[in-house]
């Protein structure tokens, strides 16, 4: 018996991921035609994975719920944050696996693993920045994260450079 599964998996993952993209974007107030057009995009993606319309599943929902009033939603964001990356590494597998070869599970442990590293640090940060207060910001603190932001970047040169 051959293990793993067919190629085609990712593809249909990728449709799968699209449609819950589709659905967090409808019940935030796309309209049907803006949605009917992204499954149009999401059939390209799924037909050639190495295409451009990969990139314009991806960007499509963000410019979408740019224009949907003015009530956003933490929730819908944050759903189409991790949505939106399962899509492009989903797509990016696909696009290097052909539709009628086999993929071993077992392949996949270590891409998962960075996907849910990944996201979770996008989600912590993304918690800190609703937790921070709003409105106007004193010019000194502003100052000092200027230049703990500049510090970060010198540091991390100083560091690639001893590297390598």
């Amino acid at each position: 018996m051959r293990g793993g599964v067919g190629g085609w998996v990712l593809r249909a993952a990728i449709g799968v991921a699209s449609g819950a993209v589709a659905w967090v974007l409808a019940v935030h107030g796309v309209e049907w035609p803006a949605l009917a057009m992204y499954g149009l995009l999401v059939a390209a993606a799924m037909a050639i994975p190495a295409s451009a319309a990969v990139a314009l599943i991806i960007g499509y929902p963000a410019a979408a719920m740019a224009f949907v009033g003015d009530d956003r939603s933490w929730a819908g964001v944050f759903a189409l944050v991790v949505l939106l990356h399962l899509v492009h590494v989903l797509a990016a597998y696909a696009a290097v696996v052909p539709i009628g070869s086999r993929v071993h599970l077992e392949a996949l442990k270590a891409p998962a693993k960075r996907f849910a590293l990944v996201q979770l640090s996008v989600l912590a940060v993304a918690a800190v920045v609703i937790l921070l207060p709003g409105g106007r910001t004193d010019a000194a603190v502003e100052v000092v994260g200027l230049a703990c932001a500049v510090g970060l970047v010198l540091g991390a040169v100083l560091l690639m450079r001893r590297k390598g």
